[in-house]
């Protein structure tokens, strides 16, 4: 907030290189400073989060400087030093690899600079704050919600399951993963689930979930369930077990909600995902950002371990969907329209 600031036109575009909250060509030295640096816009949520904090952030009298490095951890490591460079109050970040950055976010401390990790926890480097959803609960949650529908019996013959992992280098992957097993290993260990193979999918990209399930089908190997990380992953599950014809016969849990999920949900193909109200995540996110930058403490309740330190961690609550309450969920809250949810099924 030292000089004064020209800026660009806001240009919001799934591929872009970067892009500022357009604002008056000129603006007082105490305007707040906010920039933001995606990962990428591959993930479906990724774009409306970004325009919600930008609108957010604007509205509360910030300037807002988004840069998005399109999976390049370089590119991405250049576009935080460019940010360090436009003297931003607060940086928030989604990071392409939970290990990558320290050397930027040394480098952002040492100009002053705010640091809050989006969602995805950074690894090794100080942090002033950490905000998402409970990854591990949300790992147990899809789980538990498998090993119902899976109806296991004692002496029958045990439920064979695939696990599929999201990236080994986006620590939410790992938490998850957590999850997944708190609620699995208990099942194998009394003999009722079998994990018929568990593979990580790196970037998060489906063709290793497609090739997964394509492997043990082409083996004649019996599928009972399948827990994905992400609806991108399912998304290419289902287009396996579609091409099988054993779409909707085998039970498989995702997460993020997105529109093609709750789509599968209602025709009969997914058996759920997991809503993470990612409206209040980026609302808050942006209201606490311009608190921040006001010199203003942030109180949690919570801390996460990010091989540093204890990291102050605001942890929002996310919601397991299924067909039964996709209308109070989904629906009613406005994050996607009954018309689109229902498209497939009502034709």
């Amino acid at each position: 907030m030292k000089s004064k600031w020209v800026l660009m036109t806001l240009l919001i575009l799934a591929f872009m290189t970067g892009c500022v909250a357009e604002q008056p060509e000129l603006v007082e030295d105490d305007v707040i400073k906010i920039g933001i640096s995606f990962d990428s816009f591959v993930v479906e949520r990724w774009q409306r989060e970004m325009e919600i904090l930008v609108a957010t952030a604007t509205e509360l009298g910030a300037i807002v400087d988004v840069q998005i490095a399109n999976e390049d951890i370089e590119k991405q490591i250049e576009q935080i030093k460019y940010l360090i460079s436009q003297n931003v109050d607060v940086l928030i970040i989604v990071p392409k690899d939970a290990k990558a950055l320290s050397p930027a976010i040394n480098e952002a401390y040492r100009n002053g600079i705010e640091i809050i990790a989006y969602d995805r926890l950074i690894i090794h480097p100080d942090l002033d704050l950490y905000i998402s959803f409970d990854n591990e609960a949300i790992g147990e949650n899809i789980s538990e919600r498998l090993i119902g529908a899976l109806k296991l019996e004692e002496e029958a013959p045990p439920k064979q399951i695939l696990i599929i992992n999201g990236d080994p280098s986006d620590n939410n992957s790992s938490l998850l993963n957590i999850g997944f097993h708190k609620k699995i290993d208990p099942m194998i260990e009394i003999g009722e689930v079998e994990i018929l193979d568990e593979i990580w999918a790196n970037e998060w990209r489906e063709q290793y979930a497609k090739d997964v399930v394509e492997k043990h089908l082409s083996l004649g190997n019996h599928i009972d369930g399948i827990i994905a990380a992400n609806d991108v992953l399912a998304t290419g599950v289902i287009e396996v077990l579609s091409k099988w014809q054993l779409a909707g016969d085998v039970f498989v849990v995702s997460q993020d909600a997105e529109l093609s999920a709750c789509q599968r949900i209602v025709e009969g193909t997914q058996l759920a995902t997991v809503f993470k109200p990612i409206n209040e995540l980026a609302i808050t996110t942006a209201k606490i950002a311009i608190e921040m930058a006001k010199g203003n403490k942030v109180e949690t309740e919570d801390t996460i371990f990010n091989q540093y330190r204890e990291i102050p961690f605001v942890k929002l609550n996310a919601f397991v969907v299924d067909d039964s309450n996709m209308e109070e969920i989904i629906i009613d809250s406005g994050f996607h329209r009954k018309e689109d949810v229902y498209l497939n099924k009502n034709k």
